[in-house]
């Protein structure tokens, strides 16, 4: 009986640690993990190029494998201000082939 109390509040204890952590990890706040993965899909965008310039070299290459149809979608996508100048000459070349 002595030890009835003791094995009581180490069950109360650890119930409430229980809860406790429970509670902590839906409740919450995971804006850091946002901000972290918003960081990292940035990182990855930048790392790619602009949308323009991905999508001239999807067209190159679709041209390159003969998928005339593909090649014209993303030159269709491409907006020729974004472009530099050598992009803009292979974005010429591209378009004058399909013509």
């Amino acid at each position: 009986m002595d030890t009835f109390l003791p094995r009581e509040m180490y069950l109360i204890i650890g119930i409430a640690i229980f809860c406790l952590i429970v509670f902590l990890l839906f409740f919450s706040d995971h804006s850091i993990e946002k901000k972290k993965i918003n960081e990292s899909q940035k990182k990855i965008s930048n790392e790619l190029g602009k949308d323009s310039s991905i999508n001239l070299n999807l067209a190159i290459t679709y041209s390159e494998m003969n998928q005339i149809d593909k090649a014209k979608e993303f030159l269709e996508k491409i907006k020729i201000d974004e472009l530099e100048d050598k992009e803009k000459d292979a974005y010429y070349l591209i378009a004058s082939k399909f013509n």
